[in-house]
């Protein structure tokens, strides 16, 4: 079941260092709409949110993509099996992702997830 580096989304709530950083390695810009800024990096972004809900200043998300929804569910159930402490169950979002999350230390989160094809 491979997974790829879809995202790494920095929750800060000065984007200057991360912007000047991407705009001189990438200079490809996806998304600035004032509550997200991110940029192309291959075929990965890095993107940059004010903190919001349970991400403070200084979390760093990693979004990692599966083939399907169907996979997000199955690798959720080998990491219960696996006895790593997944932080919530699947389930799909509103703007149409399969996803659960993993805090894999204070101030990074793994986000598992797929096109729930809606």
């Amino acid at each position: 079941m491979p997974a790829h580096l879809a995202q790494v989304c920095v929750f800060k709530r000065d984007e200057t260092a991360l912007r000047r950083f991407c705009e001189v390695v990438s200079g490809r810009l996806e998304v600035d709409n004032g509550a997200l800024t991110s940029f192309h990096m291959g075929a990965s972004t890095v993107a940059r949110h004010p903190p919001v809900g349970e991400f403070q200043d200084g979390d760093v998300l990693v979004t990692l993509q599966v083939a399907s929804p169907a996979e997000v569910d199955s690798l959720f159930e080998r990491l219960r099996s696996a006895a790593v402490p997944v932080d919530d169950v699947p389930e799909t979002t509103e703007w149409g992702w399969r996803i659960f999350y993993f805090r894999a230390s204070p101030h990074l989160v793994f986000e598992i997830g797929a096109p729930a094809g809606l």
